[in-house]
This record gives structure tokens, C-alpha cells and sequence, in this order.
């Protein structure tokens, strides 16, 4: 007789549950679900804490944000935002960096799109509930900087080039982490 200890199966502690907006199942890995609760870890602390720094991944934002900044966001309401600012957002359990392109001006359902720098396309609008914050604050190479609400002619060129080629992107990245490495380490220590 076999005991039913034997065939016990390990279920993650989440599966089942919805972490940010976004439910789990076995299919998740458990990168997938560390990262799910990262962000709504980082969601909670900005609604309760009113800020929050945050490491750059992604390359949607270069020129104006690149991979390793340290950004620093801020809460505001959606009556605070306006077309060329920096948003924070919450998605299906990812956290997104966008520029505002658009904003309606209905009180009643008020909603921004947004864009990244170096995305062909706009995302699909975003309510109150998922707009987290402003970025106020980009730290790179050891020096707080103030976000552009405009890309200059040179930075809307690398970010047509950097949305027809993820190479370009890499490469240009690359580039830059190498250039600015001793200087980061430096700046950290610091602040």
C-alpha cells in the first residue's frame, strides 16, 4: 500500500492567487511570479509612500530613459499630468515607463495614452486606477536629471532608429553601460 505522501504535488505558494492585477497559475514561472510581486510590491509602496526609485530594464524610453537609470517617481492624480510628462503605469502585473502623447479632458472617465520614445505604436488608454506616478527625477552618470517633456531633432532620430532595430538598441545600449559604469557606482554610494 503506497501512502499519499508519495504523490504530493508542490503547488507555489501564489498559484491561484492574483498578484497586481494579474492571476497565476502553474503555467508561471517562477521568475514570472517573483516579478509579479516585485511590482506590486513597488505599486504599494508608491500609493502608501508617495515615492519610489526605480531601476530602468527596458529600452521603449531611449533616449530619454536608458536601461540601468535610476528613475525617481512621484504619486499624482491624473489632473496633475499633461501631454510630454514621464508616467509610471501598472499592467497586467508589469510596471511601465511611457511619455503621455494624449489627454482627454472628460471629468468623467479621464483616461491618458501613452507612447514609449522609441515604440511605433501608442498603448491602449489608461485610467486613474493605473496610473501610478510621474517620473521627476532620472539619476545617470552620477547626476540627477530633470525629464525632457520634448525629444530634440538628434534624440527623435535615435528613437526612430532604436523602434526599427533592437540590435541598434542593444548595441546602444552596450555602448552607453560602458561608458558610464565607474561613474554610477560612484554616484550610488553617495546618495
Amino acid at each position: 500500500m503506497s501512502s499519499l505522501s508519495q504523490y504530493r504535488v508542490w503547488r507555489p505558494p501564489h498559484q491561484g492567487k492574483t498578484v497586481n492585477g494579474c492571476s497565476l497559475h502553474a503555467g508561471h514561472s517562477r521568475a514570472e511570479i517573483t516579478h509579479a510581486a516585485k511590482c506590486e510590491l513597488a505599486e504599494k509602496t508608491l500609493r502608501r509612500f508617495g515615492s519610489l526609485r526605480l531601476r530602468v530594464t527596458g529600452f521603449s524610453m531611449i533616449p530619454s530613459v536608458w536601461p540601468g537609470d535610476l528613475l525617481l517617481i512621484r504619486r499624482q492624480q491624473m489632473d496633475q499630468i499633461y501631454p510630454g510628462d514621464i508616467v509610471l503605469f501598472a499592467r497586467r502585473g508589469r510596471l511601465i515607463v511611457h511619455r503621455v502623447v494624449f489627454k482627454t479632458d472628460d471629468p468623467e472617465a479621464p483616461s491618458l495614452i501613452t507612447q514609449g520614445d522609441a515604440l511605433r505604436s501608442q498603448d491602449s488608454a489608461i485610467g486613474p486606477a493605473e496610473l501610478l506616478g510621474k517620473v521627476s527625477g532620472i539619476l545617470r552618470s552620477g547626476e540627477w536629471i530633470q525629464p525632457h517633456r520634448r525629444l530634440s531633432f538628434s534624440a527623435r532620430i535615435m528613437a526612430m532608429l532604436v523602434s526599427r532595430s533592437g540590435r541598434a538598441a542593444g548595441i546602444l545600449s552596450r555602448l552607453r553601460a560602458r561608458r558610464r559604469r565607474p561613474c554610477e557606482h560612484e554616484a550610488l554610494c553617495r546618495s
